[in-house]
């Protein structure tokens, strides 16, 4: 839940093929624009699911999210302050002639995609991904 007139940036969704695979254990890097901020950093579950938040400092205006895994094109996505991100995020072999690629995940497929694999459900007392 945001606070009202907070400022954060809040960016979550999957990670996977171009098949349709998630891919685990992929590096997920959340950086401000602006030389002054910190990155926040993060890594895809075997769901290839990710979720990252950071509250924002008011001269932070700008962010993006890094994406990279060994053996695949790096992505680089702007992402935006106040509200959520949610991106189903499609990473290409190194070798390939197509570009990684993102986009947002719609309303329509967001249980599918997203909430599925990637909502935490409680077990007894600790949270696990179903």
């Amino acid at each position: 839940m945001l606070v009202a007139g907070c400022r954060s940036v809040w960016v979550h969704g999957v990670i996977q093929t171009a098949d349709e695979k998630p891919i685990a254990n992929v590096s997920v890097t959340l950086q401000p624009g602006e030389a002054r901020g910190h990155d926040l950093g993060s890594s895809s579950d075997s769901n290839g699911c990710f979720d990252l938040f950071e509250t924002v400092a008011r001269h932070l205006d700008r962010y993006s999210v890094v994406v990279d895994s060994p053996g695949y094109k790096p992505l680089r996505i702007a992402v935006a302050l106040r509200r959520e991100n949610l991106l189903l995020v499609t990473l290409e072999p190194a070798t390939s002639s197509k570009p990684s690629a993102a986009r947002p995940i719609q309303p329509l497929e967001r249980y599918g995609r997203f909430g599925v694999v990637c909502e935490p459900e409680p077990n007894a007392s600790s949270l696990t991904l179903h």
